[in-house]
């Protein structure tokens, strides 16, 4: 008999409530009577899906117990919600490993299989599904979940090669939403760079809501690259503060700007910070022209304009101090990152895995590879 397999579904730490899931749960609780529900039932005599309120521990009436909600989710599956304390969930884990459970990770068990196999395609659906911190992302993904994409993907899989053209133009519909798979799965990076004390640790702090660089008036300050997560009109996102690019002696700031240099070449998009109460001097016009690609803002728009209009095209008027112009900026960052929205009902490849096979596809149609072109639909609904 396969032993029952028991993970922590809450993040760690403190919580009001937290929750776990055990697979091979319901034989296991009743026989180690674990579980006594209110109602004086065996979990295998509850209904499906119905919630069950009791203790944990055995007879309520002994001490030590913990109250808790237990649910039959399906097959042999149980969910149990307890207290958020490290205590209630370590002790309920204990006495799940000491009746013969084993412990695993919650990806292992959200993907386990319940009664069908699972498809590569399911799990990385759930997996990103679980890691989703925005219910934009979060209703891409259900919407992904429930059918779409696999529906879309087996058709694709099930044409043959003198129907090729429609399968190209299949990949190609899944292809135009690569970027925007990407983003569901990996929030991207965006990064704001800029010569020193132009305002980008006060820009992240704003942007952020809360002081997560430190701000201070002298050049040098930010030596590391400092990193907060926030969500930008429903989409999550890194932002990445970095020391001022400048030439320094300073062998400890000098390290801070390779960095600051490395974190921008990786970037999926770069904030160019300028002073707007500062004239723009030869390095800060270097910058612009070396990343004509860049979003520039021109920070301390609260203050006298001393740019002499060498401000180029588009730079977006900022105050990281008074909060004007970010939700322009918010804005704008999206735009570049989430270049469009899908209608529901589009298919969207949600992994680099699947981005990688339909790629595979294509190559395959255009070099004429009816060979290549079976073996990469297979690995595509793998």
């Amino acid at each position: 008999m396969t032993a029952a397999r028991v993970a922590v579904l809450t993040p760690g730490g403190r919580g009001a409530i937290a929750s776990l899931s055990v697979s091979g749960g319901v034989e296991l609780i009743d026989r180690h009577r674990l579980f006594e529900a209110v109602n004086g039932r065996l979990l295998a005599e509850q209904e499906p899906d119905r919630i069950c309120y009791g203790f944990w521990g055995g007879d309520r009436n002994a001490l030590p117990n913990e109250q808790v909600v237990v649910c039959c989710t399906g097959e042999s599956r149980v969910e149990l919600h307890c207290h958020g304390g490290k205590a209630a969930v370590q002790r309920i884990l204990d006495d799940l490993v000491g009746s013969g459970a084993v412990c695993c990770d919650w990806d292992d068990l959200v993907v386990e299989p319940i009664g069908s196999p699972t498809s590569r395609i399911e799990v990385e659906l759930a997996q990103a599904l679980a890691a989703a911190t925005t219910w934009q992302v979060a209703a891409i993904l259900l919407d992904q979940q429930s059918g779409v994409l696999i529906n879309t993907l087996e058709s694709l899989a099930a044409t043959d090669w003198d129907q090729r053209h429609q399968a190209a133009a299949c990949v190609a519909g899944l292809l135009e939403w690569s970027v925007l798979g990407r983003r569901l799965a990996d929030p991207p990076t965006v990064v704001l760079s800029g010569e020193p004390n132009v305002g980008k640790s006060s820009l992240l702090n704003a942007l952020l809501g809360f002081g997560r660089a430190i701000v201070w008036d002298q050049p040098g300050t930010t030596r590391d690259v400092v990193t907060g997560r926030t969500a930008l009109d429903g989409w999550p996102v890194r932002l990445a503060d970095t020391a001022g690019l400048r030439t320094t002696d300073d062998e400890i700031e000098t390290v801070g700007v390779e960095h600051a240099r490395r974190e921008r070449d990786a970037a999926d998009l770069v904030v160019l910070v300028v002073d707007r109460s500062h004239p723009l001097d030869e390095q800060a016009r270097q910058l612009v022209d070396e990343w004509p690609d860049a979003v520039v803002v021109a920070n301390k728009c609260d203050l006298d304009d001393a740019t002499d209009g060498a401000l180029p095209d588009g730079a977006l008027m900022v105050s990281a101090l008074t909060g004007e112009g970010l939700d322009e900026l918010a804005g704008a960052i999206v735009d570049r990152l989430v270049p469009g929205m899908p209608e529901p009902g589009t298919a969207i490849p949600v992994s680099e895995r699947l981005i990688g096979c339909l790629e595979k596809v294509a190559r395959a149609i255009d070099d004429e590879d009816e060979t290549g072109f079976r073996s990469a639909l297979a690995e595509t609904i793998a």
